[in-house]
């Protein structure tokens, strides 16, 4: 077991989750469920299960990269799990603190070529962890849709 790899990993996903956590007042998590929600919406506690396995991809890659630092892709690869995990984190300013889920929307699109361009170099330098990030590319769907359509439901309170 590599215990610098292991420290470096929570050090990453500690300051990726408190970036996260940050906005998520007690004021924006009330504004966000008094939203019209889509029909196919799920229950708030599950979103906290989401994350949870999120930081688990996460993680793992880390882990990963970090054992292999001396690797000529090793900084571009940790370069693009780095923004990746800010374009998760940090749009929840949009949606919490602005309140604004067409932000929160648009700031899919940069999270969305950051997490393509970490699998494609993933497919490049680690076949297991780019098996280990495709299942977030499904989720990435469902959540395009859900807000999308919470978008639409709540125009008024743009």
């Amino acid at each position: 077991m590599d215990w610098t790899a292991i420290l470096k990993t929570i050090g990453l996903c500690l300051i990726s989750i408190i970036i996260e956590a940050i906005p998520a007042t007690k004021d924006g998590k009330k504004w966000f469920e008094s939203l019209k929600q889509p029909r196919f919406a799920l229950p708030f506690h599950v979103w906290y299960f989401i994350g949870g396995l999120y930081y688990i991809i996460c993680g793992t890659i880390a882990y990963r990269l970090f054992q292999n630092q001396e690797s000529s892709h090793f900084n571009l690869t940790l370069g693009l799990l780095i923004l990746m995990m800010l374009g998760n984190a940090l749009p929840n300013f949009y949606l919490f603190k602005q309140k604004s889920v067409r932000k929160f929307y648009l700031s899919g699109i940069p999270f969305s070529i950051f997490l393509t361009a970490l699998y494609f170099q993933l497919l490049r330098v680690d076949i297991f962890s780019s098996w280990v990030l495709f299942p977030y590319f499904i989720w990435l769907i469902y959540d395009f849709y859900y807000f999308h359509n919470l978008l639409k439901l709540n125009r008024d309170k743009e």
